[in-house]
This record gives C-alpha cells, structure tokens and sequence, in this order.
C-alpha cells in the first residue's frame, strides 16, 4: 500500500508546536513519507516566520524515545555549543551544506566536519562531546536523529566558554572564531 504525501498544511498530517526553541511540526501520522513537496513547505513555513529555523519532527512527541527531525537552519543563527551527557546524535544532510565542530571541555575546536548533500553527508556525535553545527549555505536542511524523550533539564549541558546569545556582538565573534577553523575558509 502506498503511503500518501503529508502537507504541512493538512491538520489532519501535522501539527505545529511553537513553545520549543524553534517551531516545530509533529506529525499525526504513524507512517510518515518526507517528499521534495514537504521540504518546499518547510521553506515556505521558515520564510513566513520571518526566516527563522523550523522542524519537521517524525516523532509523535518530545516524550517519543526515539526523535527524528527534518531540520531547516538559516545561515547566521547561532547555535549554542552543548553536549548531551548520555546521548549521541546523527545528522544526514538533505540540502545545502554545514560545519560540524567538536569541541573539547575548553572550547577548543577539536574536529571539523563540512556537511553536504553529495559527498560527506552523514555523521555521528557521540554522548558527552561538546558540539556545535554552524550553517555554510544560505540555509541547511538536514535529518537528525536521537534518543529521547526531551528532558528540559540536563539533556543540554551549555558550556561558560560559549556565549548564551544575548550579546550580539560577543555571538558574532564566537562564529567568526569557530568559522576560521573551517578548511578553505
């Protein structure tokens, strides 16, 4: 049997959730098929908010022991360092291209991944490593997928060396410093 396209304009195949870090629509199916359509309206839901990150969550809930999420990130939003202390997370790439830092207790880079949908596109953190993903593209769509559920406290350990995003001036140079790590840059 097969699997009819979602849209996320359909109430009856998503709902949007917007009391998280970033909007978020959960899908009300059980069987869920991501097509070149629903990537489309996933840009066309982040350009109607103003641009902002947004996600598809293939989970039913942030309670699901088991989260994928089909991730849209613009370039030049910040993404705070952070490690999960028992979970490591994988992210595919779908469209445009990101880095991947790994960063050890001081906050220095360690490693540096560059994403993209065509040659390096899939990669893996493991739990209790500092990371930070920083979009290379004008926007990055990407899958990623952990275990779960959410827990508001202590799933997220932020590191005093990162800035917490309330000064724009000290959040730029902190992108800046990661960036200059990236090959060819």
């Amino acid at each position: 049997m097969e699997v009819s396209p979602l849209s996320l304009y359909d109430s009856e195949s998503f709902r949007l959730d917007d009391t998280g870090r970033s909007p978020a629509y959960f899908s009300n199916k059980p069987v869920t098929k991501v097509t070149s359509q629903l990537i489309a309206e996933l840009k066309e839901a982040s350009i109607q908010l103003d641009g902002t990150n947004i996600r598809i969550c293939l989970h039913e809930n942030p309670d699901a022991e088991f989260h994928q999420m089909i991730n849209l990130e613009p370039k030049g939003k910040y993404y705070r360092p952070h490690k999960h202390p028992t979970k490591g997370e994988s992210y595919h790439i779908i469209e445009g291209s990101m880095a991947a830092f790994v960063l050890n207790e001081d906050g220095v880079v360690t490693t540096v991944n560059v994403l993209d949908a065509e040659d390096n596109f899939i990669y893996r953190i493991g739990p209790d490593t500092y990371h930070a993903l920083a979009p290379l593209s004008d926007i990055v769509i990407y899958h990623e997928s952990k275990l779960g559920p959410f827990v508001s406290e202590g799933d997220s350990i932020f590191p005093d060396w990162a800035p917490n995003g309330e000064d724009p001036q000290e959040v730029q140079a902190f992108i800046a410093t990661l960036l200059a790590n990236v090959p060819g840059r």
